[in-house]
Order: structure tokens, then C-alpha cells, then sequence
């Protein structure tokens, strides 16, 4: 075991804690940010403000869905030709592991998290035995939260960082049956109490449901692992008393073990700019503004108000029903209202809430939550541009998730032990075939081999959006391009067409619609339009009957300000 000194471990402590004691702030707001996020009826420990109207939750679960729906695949490849058959088996290889691992799930919390304040994974090997020397096991890949996380705040960037690491709790039992722990550290060790509070006293996300103190059915000990970059060591000590554990050469990707996510660099600064640390203003803003709306609702009083002091016919007049007959000598009475709704305080409300999706990259488009403008080819350039955002955020997380799959790669070519049978999928067919790739199949050096990301395959690609993306096709490139597709001696398979119009659209019921001759088979059609020409002109803009929820929120705020409504919008809002 590679040795630090008792000083530089003092110093390492102390250095921890002051890093920590900097992160107290983000770790503060990321759980406020959390109780805002969850509202009033998540737990009884939650924020017990009423949260009506949670932009936070849409534009995360938004955000979420487009950035990491499915699992990612990589694409292996090497510049030297004799490797290029042992690229192949490795990129099958490594695109097992997502599925083994269900990596899917892993990266929708890693990007939720960099939507709250950093998304940060440990990314490493379950050791389940040794051979040659040589440990072997599972990979994992594992949420790191910020409550948990700490860094070299000192550092300007991360290429500058001295340390970085994690807390995490591990069974009692497990940790003192472990070989690897030192043996005069093992006598140091004692079960720690399980809490929801930081080592600091600060709150922690799981809080919000835990509370204070937990009861639990084994003791466990919470234990840190610190990654120092320039030394190459990984170091595991307690995290309440800074027992030494363990120390390890490196022997992963140069990278370390933790990848991150963030949306929103800071000059000069580690942490980023996390985008509900921007939207939050807004969505606490509208909120005040709805429990003012609905507080001046509830005081809203209607009440009759009678003239004289005939007691009698009040009464009468109280008591009749609906349609009944009585005699009633007194002046007719008023209705008189007091409260209600100020109508530029509901103004306001309107234009935040559109703020709220402005600055939130237009997600009532990204969401397809509402008509944004008042034609479909509006609405089209409209989604492009939010979608320049999310591209953006996109290409980011392709980036963290490239270095996540890089590092299983890596763990996977210098894995000692194991064996898989790979399925390939043989071109234009329903064939496949078995190959064997195990460590003596492994040829060259893993710095030989390169990885990229196929970033299409983390986009949802449900079959309803295969069936938009071939329409699409068909009506802007095989249409207009089908005169030169004749001429150069193409045709259209019309019916293998329809069949995956069948199979996308779920209506296996065209097939039957649609009937097909058989060879030789023949049948009178009408002739074609005398020119021989199909239309290539682009569609017209389809001009929508009513008006967007923008253009209303606009109208009602010009009426509630006392602006009036002119007689076309009067129209749309009809």
C-alpha cells in the first residue's frame, strides 16, 4: 500500500474541510431548490409552502426526457488495420454493459442532478477476486450527489484540482471482513449513526424524507474516498475521523473516477451555473403571485343589501325560493361586492408565467404543451430554435456520458477473466451470428482504440417519431426529388412502405386495406395529371382558428389594465 505521511494526511483533512465548508452555499440552495421542486405534499420534513404552480417540475421532467431517454451505444475504431476485427468485438462488447448495468436510468438521475446544481458519477469495478494478480469483477457506475461530493475549491478549473471525492456509508460487518482494509486501521473502526444531517450540521436532500436520526437494521460506517489527480493514488478513510483505510495506485482512465455534467459554465469558477438555479426566481415569484390571486379569491364577498326597516318583508325575501310569489313593500335590493381578484395583480401573474417558459428555453415547445404561434410552420421555426438549447445541453451530456462509456471501455478490454459471446447481426438479414471475445482475443493497446458516442441513439426514437421522420422524408426529399428518381431508373416500393406506416402508426389493419396484385396480375389506373409532375413546392403555412396561449395571455392583460380588445382578437379569443 502506497504510504502519505501522518502530515500530509492532516493536511489533506484539514484542506477537505475547508473545500466542504465552500460547498455549503450550492448544497444549501440545491436542497431548497429540491423542497420547491417537491411541494408541500411530498413528505411532512418537505418546505410546507404551497407550490400551485410548479414550472420547476415541468421544465425538469422536459429537460430530463430530452436529454437521456435511452441507453447510449459507442462506436469503436482504430487507425491500425490489423486491430480493426478486435475494435468490432470490443464496441459489442461495451454495448452490453449499458444494458447489464441499466446505465439508462443511472444517466436520467446524472442529468437531473446537473439540472439542480452538477451532475457527478463514480465510475468503477465491483472487485470479486483476484487472478493473476490481478482484480477482476461488475463495473458501476454510481450517482455521487453534491451533498456527498467535495472538491478542490481553491482550483480555478478542474485540470488545476489537487483532490476530489465522496462520501458514502458501507455495513459494518462488510467493511471489517474486508481484505483491503489495513490492519492497523481496523482496530480505529466503529459504527457511525445514520443521519439525514452533514458532518457540518447541514441539511441533505434525503431530509426532506428521512428527517433527523434513521433506524437501521445493520450498523454501517460512513467512509471517503479522496482522488488525488497529480499523485495517481485513490485514498479510502473515515470521513468523521479521517482513518486512513487504504491507499491504491491508479489504475483506471486518466480521467479519474468521477465524470461530470454541467449546463452553465462560470469563468473562473468549478461549480456551474445550474439552470434551475435560474429558473427558480420566476417559479417562486409566479407562485407568491398565484397565493396572492387565490388569498384575494377566498376574501371575495358577495352580499344582498336591503333599504328600510320592514323586517318582515326581509325575511320574506330571504326565505322564498326560486320562482316563489311574495309581496314585498321595500326598495329592490343591491348586491353588494367587496374583495376579489385585482386585476393587475393577475396581469403580472400572466406575464411571469410567460417569462417562466421564455427563460426556461421556451420549454411550452420543447413539451409541445401548447400552440406557440398561429401557423404550423411558425410553430416548426419556433421548436428549432428552442431546440438550438437543448442541442447545446445535448451535446454536453454526450461529452460527460462519452468519458462514463470510455471508462467502461476500458475496464472491459483489461478485465482478466471474463468471456462473452457476442451476437452480431449479420447486414440486411435476420441471421446472427456467435463470436467469442475474451482476454486472449484482445490485440494491441486500449490507447490504440478510439470511442465516440452514437449521440442519435440517446434520443427517444419511439415509433411514433419514426413515423413523423418518414413522412417528413417522403413529403421534402422522395417527393420533390421523384421525377429524377424515374429518370435515373428508381422506383418506389409503395408497399413496403405502407407496411412500415403500418408497423409505426400501430395499425396493422392498412395492410389489409391496402391490397396488392400478384406478378402478372394486371389492373386499369387512372392516368396521371397531363403534366407528369408531382408538386415541389413547400406546403403553405396552415393557419390555426384561435390564438396562442401567448397571444391571450397578451389580450388579457391589455384588458385587465383597461386597455380594451380590438374586434380580430376579440374573434381569435372566440
Amino acid at each position: 500500500m502506497p504510504l502519505l505521511s501522518d502530515k500530509q494526511v492532516d493536511r489533506l483533512r484539514t484542506a477537505i474541510e475547508w473545500g466542504t465548508l465552500q460547498m455549503a452555499f450550492p448544497r444549501k440552495q440545491r436542497v431548497e431548490a429540491i423542497w420547491s421542486f417537491c411541494g408541500s405534499h411530498y413528505h411532512k420534513n418537505g418546505d410546507p409552502t404551497i407550490v400551485p404552480v410548479n414550472n420547476l417540475k415541468m421544465a425538469v421532467d422536459i429537460y430530463g426526457r430530452m436529454l437521456t431517454p435511452r441507453n447510449p451505444r459507442v462506436m469503436m475504431s482504430t487507425k491500425v488495420d490489423p486491430l480493426k476485427a478486435t475494435a468490432i468485438n470490443l464496441e459489442y462488447a461495451v454495448n452490453e454493459i449499458p444494458r447489464e448495468i441499466k446505465l439508462q436510468s443511472t444517466l436520467r438521475k446524472f442529468v437531473i442532478e446537473a439540472l439542480f446544481s452538477m451532475g457527478i458519477l463514480k465510475v468503477g469495478i465491483h472487485t470479486t477476486g483476484n487472478h493473476l494478480g490481478h482484480p477482476y469483477g461488475s463495473p458501476f457506475v454510481d450517482i455521487v450527489t453534491l451533498d456527498d461530493y467535495f472538491v478542490d475549491m481553491s482550483a480555478k478549473s478542474y485540470d488545476q484540482i489537487q483532490y476530489e471525492g465522496h462520501d458514502y456509508w458501507m455495513n459494518y460487518e462488510a467493511l471489517m471482513e474486508s481484505e483491503w482494509v489495513d490492519k492497523k486501521a481496523r482496530d480505529k473502526l466503529h459504527a457511525d449513526e445514520p443521519t439525514a444531517i452533514g458532518i457540518n450540521g447541514e441539511v441533505r436532500a434525503e431530509g426532506i424524507a428521512e428527517g433527523g436520526s434513521a433506524q437501521v437494521f445493520k450498523d454501517r460506517v460512513n467512509l471517503r474516498d479522496v482522488w488525488l489527480p497529480e499523485e495517481k493514488i485513490l485514498v479510502t478513510m473515515t470521513a468523521r475521523d479521517g482513518v486512513v483505510l487504504n491507499i491504491i495506485d491508479w489504475d483506471g482512465p486518466d480521467g479519474g473516477p468521477f465524470p461530470k455534467l454541467g449546463f452553465g459554465e462560470v469563468p473562473g469558477n468549478l461549480l456551474p451555473l445550474a439552470p434551475v438555479q435560474i429558473w427558480r426566481d420566476l417559479h417562486d415569484l409566479g407562485n407568491r403571485l398565484f397565493r396572492k390571486l387565490g388569498n384575494q379569491g377566498d376574501s371575495e364577498k358577495s352580499v344582498l343589501g336591503f333599504q328600510g326597516d320592514d323586517v318582515d318583508a326581509i325575511e320574506a325575501f330571504k326565505n322564498a325560493s326560486d320562482g316563489d310569489g311574495i309581496t314585498y313593500p321595500g326598495s329592490k335590493p343591491e348586491t353588494l361586492t367587496a374583495g376579489g381578484i385585482k386585476e393587475k395583480t393577475l396581469a403580472f401573474y400572466l406575464q411571469v408565467r410567460d417569462l417562466s417558459s421564455y427563460f426556461g428555453g421556451n420549454y411550452d415547445s420543447l413539451g409541445g404543451l401548447g400552440a406557440m404561434s398561429e401557423t404550423v410552420g411558425q410553430d416548426q421555426l419556433m421548436s428549432q430554435s428552442a431546440n438550438a438549447q437543448v442541442e447545446d445541453m445535448s451535446d454536453l451530456t454526450a461529452d460527460a456520458t462519452q468519458e462514463v462509456m470510455r471508462a467502461l471501455a476500458y475496464y472491459e478490454w483489461h478485465d482478466p477473466i471474463r468471456v462473452r459471446m457476442l451476437q452480431k447481426e449479420i447486414p440486411n438479414t435476420d441471421l446472427t451470428v456467435t463470436s467469442r471475445f475474451g482476454p486472449e482475443d484482445k490485440r494491441g493497446d486500449f490507447d490504440l482504440y478510439s470511442i465516440k458516442i452514437d449521440v442519435y441513439r440517446m434520443q427517444e426514437n419511439s415509433p411514433q417519431i419514426k413515423l413523423q421522420k418518414l413522412l417528413q422524408l417522403i413529403n421534402t426529399v422522395i417527393m420533390p426529388l421523384h421525377p429524377f428518381i424515374q429518370q435515373a431508373g428508381g422506383t418506389i416500393d409503395v408497399q413496403l412502405l405502407l407496411k412500415h406506416i403500418a408497423k409505426y402508426s400501430d395499425m396493422p389493419e392498412l395492410n389489409a386495406i391496402v391490397q396488392f396484385l400478384e406478378p402478372g396480375q394486371q389492373v386499369e389506373v387512372e392516368s396521371a395529371p397531363a403534366s407528369g409532375k408531382l408538386p415541389t413546392g413547400p406546403p403553405q403555412p396552415q393557419q390555426r382558428g384561435g390564438m396562442t396561449r401567448e397571444g391571450q395571455s397578451s389580450v388579457i392583460q391589455q384588458q385587465l389594465l383597461g386597455k380594451g380588445m380590438q374586434s380580430s382578437e376579440a374573434a381569435k379569443m372566440a
